[in-house]
C-alpha cells in the first residue's frame, strides 16, 4: 500500500503513520515481519477508505433534479412538492400542510429531521445529507377501514423498485420494515387525519442511502446502507423522483383495489412467512408461526392448533 501525495496528507491528518517498519532480522523474522507489514498495510488501507467515507460529501437534494424524474402523467396532477435543509419530521411537515393542500398529493423532502420518526414512538435517525426522508400527504376519498393494508402496499412497491440497486437482496418484514438479511435498510409510518369525514394520509418513508457506522450508532437495531449493498454511490435524487412516481401509481390502485392488488407481489418478499416467531399483544408474548398475509394486509400465525389474524398497530413481531 503506497499512498499518493494527496492520500498521504490525508492519512497524516487523521492520525495514521505511514513509516515503514525495518526487518527484525533475517530468514524467518524477515518472512513474519513482511507479512506483518502487509496486513498492517491492509488495516492503514481499510482506515484510509474509513477517513475518506467520513470526509464524502453527497450531492445536495435538488428540487428541480426531482422533477425532472417525475412523468408527465404525475406533473399534469400539480402536486405540490417541497425541499428543505431541516426540519422536526417530515411527516409532520406533511400533516400540517394537507389541512391547506389543494391537490391531491403532496412531497415533503429533507436533508436532515432532528425529530424523525419511527414506529411506536421511536426516534427515526436522519444524519444530514445521508439518506432519504420523505413523507407524502396523501387527500384520498377513502374511509378509515378501506386502509387496511396501505403500509404493506407502500414498502412493497419501495422495495420492489429498491431491489434493483439492491440485487433482488430486499424483503418484507410484517408490517412496515425493509430488511437485507435481517438488517433494516429502509422503514414506512402511516399516520392519518381527518379531513370531513374522508382520510387524510401521510406516508412516511425512511430509506438508508450513504449513511456510515459512525452516523447509525445510536440505531437500536441492525441496519445497512443502499450504497454498501450496491457497492456504489447512490443518485438520491433520482431514488427520490422515481419512487415518487410509483407511490403516485400506488395512490390510484390502492384507492381501486386496496391491498389485494399489491399482494401477490408482496408474498414473494415476505421474510417471515414459515417463521418461528414470537408476538407481543397488550404486554402477552407468544410463540407463533407466520403463515403469510389476507387480502386485508393482516397477519395470519398459527398457535399450536389455532389460527389467530393480527392487525397493523396491535402487534409487534419477531423472528425467533
Amino acid at each position: 500500500f503506497e499512498p499518493s501525495k494527496h492520500e498521504a496528507a490525508d492519512l497524516q491528518s487523521a492520525g495514521f503513520d505511514r513509516s515503514p517498519t525495518p526487518p527484525i532480522n533475517y530468514g524467518q523474522k524477515t518472512a513474519r515481519n513482511s507479512l506483518t507489514a502487509g496486513l498492517l498495510c491492509q488495516l492503514k488501507l481499510k482506515k484510509y477508505h474509513d477517513f475518506q467515507d467520513m470526509k464524502q460529501i453527497f450531492p445536495s437534494l435538488d428540487k428541480d433534479k426531482i422533477l425532472n424524474f417525475l412523468s408527465k402523467k404525475l406533473l399534469d396532477c400539480h402536486p405540490d412538492l417541497l425541499v428543505s435543509e431541516l426540519t422536526g419530521s417530515t411527516n409532520d411537515d406533511a400533516k400540517d400542510f394537507l389541512v391547506r393542500q389543494e391537490n391531491n398529493l403532496s412531497f415533503h423532502i429533507t436533508e436532515q429531521q432532528v425529530t424523525g420518526k419511527g414506529r411506536n414512538g421511536k426516534k427515526w435517525v436522519s444524519p444530514k445529507g445521508r439518506n432519504i426522508y420523505l413523507s407524502i400527504g396523501w387527500k384520498s376519498n377513502l374511509n378509515y377501514p378501506e386502509l387496511d393494508g396501505l403500509s404493506l402496499s407502500v414498502g412493497t412497491v419501495a422495495a420492489k423498485y429498491l431491489n434493483k440497486y439492491a440485487n433482488n437482496k430486499i424483503k418484507l418484514k410484517w408490517p412496515n420494515d425493509l430488511l437485507v438479511d435481517n438488517k433494516k435498510i429502509a422503514g414506512i409510518l402511516i399516520e392519518t387525519i381527518d379531513l370531513s369525514g374522508k382520510a387524510g394520509i401521510i406516508i412516511g418513508i425512511g430509506i438508508n442511502i450513504h449513511m456510515n457506522e459512525h452516523e447509525g450508532k445510536d440505531i437500536d437495531q441492525s441496519w445497512v446502507s443502499l450504497d454498501e449493498i450496491s457497492n456504489a454511490f447512490q443518485d438520491r435524487n433520482k431514488i427520490i423522483g422515481d419512487l415518487i412516481n410509483k407511490i403516485f401509481i400506488l395512490t390510484r390502485d390502492f384507492s381501486e383495489n386496496g391491498f389485494k392488488s399489491f399482494k401477490s407481489d408482496f408474498e414473494d418478499l415476505d421474510v417471515l412467512k414459515g417463521k418461528e416467531c414470537e408476538i407481543v399483544m397488550k404486554d402477552v408474548k407468544k410463540i407463533v408461526e407466520a403463515k403469510g398475509v389476507n387480502d386485508h394486509g393482516e397477519l395470519i400465525v398459527k398457535e399450536d392448533s389455532n389460527y389467530l389474524t393480527l392487525r397493523y398497530g396491535e402487534v409487534s413481531i419477531r423472528e425467533l
